[in-house]
């Protein structure tokens, strides 16, 4: 069986992709493609984790057969922004993610003889840690960082450490700035299945006017694009016109976090995006 584990990151998925998966659960299933509700899932996978090497499942049977609920399946697909880290330890040590290396590998030893895969969204640091710390239950922000430098808050190194942890297991990367235009890729990436998804445009939802929307959904339904090349060219044209504002700009109010950090932050971000880029042990979707 595949397991697809995607990994998160905190704040750049809020559980959409299971949301989205688990509406077509039913056509999925037929295709032998289980997305168990997360309710059942993560807390199995934690006593799964907690347990170690003493399992708690039934002789002769294991996660992945009582996550599926089906001889039939054929793919697994679980997601948790909290797989790499609750979000205290985000920035617990001298980068992000620290214990993501050994936080992997326990993942992938739940499952042997499966084919485990992992995805996993990266953010800019300059908007991913405001982020994380408005959803913590962090209050003084200076304390949250810790100390940190912004060499600390890269994704490269986080990236390292699950290659180097797990180089046998494929991982797809996205940036999540590029959401809009690559979430048909992304949950292909999820489920394996190159055919369209019902929530090819959830995400397009979420960010555009509801008049905007509605032009785009009907635009797209009198003219099928021939292949997601022309989709994205005709999302973003209506993502031009029609995007709401409040939906894709963050204001950023805190601390020390000034116009010199975020740039500085970006330019770093962008110089880890190069890098992954050209790197042959992993899959970067890009627009």
């Amino acid at each position: 069986m595949d397991i697809v584990l995607h990994l998160g990151a905190h704040r750049t998925d809020e559980d959409r992709l299971l949301k989205v998966l688990r509406d077509e659960r039913d056509t999925l299933a037929e295709a032998g493609i289980e997305v168990p509700a997360p309710a059942q899932a993560r807390p199995a996978i934690r006593r799964s984790l907690q347990a170690g090497s003493k399992s708690l499942l039934p002789e002769g049977g294991g996660l992945a057969e009582e996550l599926a609920g089906s001889a039939e399946a054929k793919r697994l697909i679980l997601s948790f922004e909290g797989f790499l880290a609750n979000y205290v330890s985000v920035l617990g040590g001298e980068t992000l993610y620290a214990d993501a290396g050994e936080r992997v590998t326990a993942l992938r030893d739940l499952f042997p003889g499966h084919q485990v895969r992992f995805l996993m969204a990266i953010r800019n640091p300059a908007t991913f840690v405001p982020a994380v710390f408005e959803a913590s239950t962090a209050e003084d922000f200076t304390a949250f960082l810790a100390g940190q430098t912004l060499e600390g808050l890269r994704w490269l190194p986080v990236v390292d450490r699950i290659r180097a942890a797990c180089p046998e297991v494929p991982l797809t990367l996205w940036c999540n700035e590029d959401l809009p235009l690559i979430w048909p890729d992304v949950l292909r990436a999820a489920t394996g299945r190159q055919a369209p998804h019902a929530g090819d445009t959830a995400i397009l939802r979420e960010i555009m006017s509801e008049a905007g929307f509605r032009r785009l959904a009907s635009y797209l339904r009198d003219n099928p694009p021939a292949n997601q090349a022309t989709w994205r060219k005709v999302v973003t044209a209506f993502l031009g016109k029609y995007a709401d504002e409040s939906q894709v700009e963050e204001e950023i109010a805190l601390p020390g976090w000034t116009q010199d950090v975020i740039v500085r932050l970006t330019a770093l971000y962008e110089q880890d995006i190069a890098l992954l880029r050209a790197r042959n042990d992993l899959r970067l979707i890009l627009p």
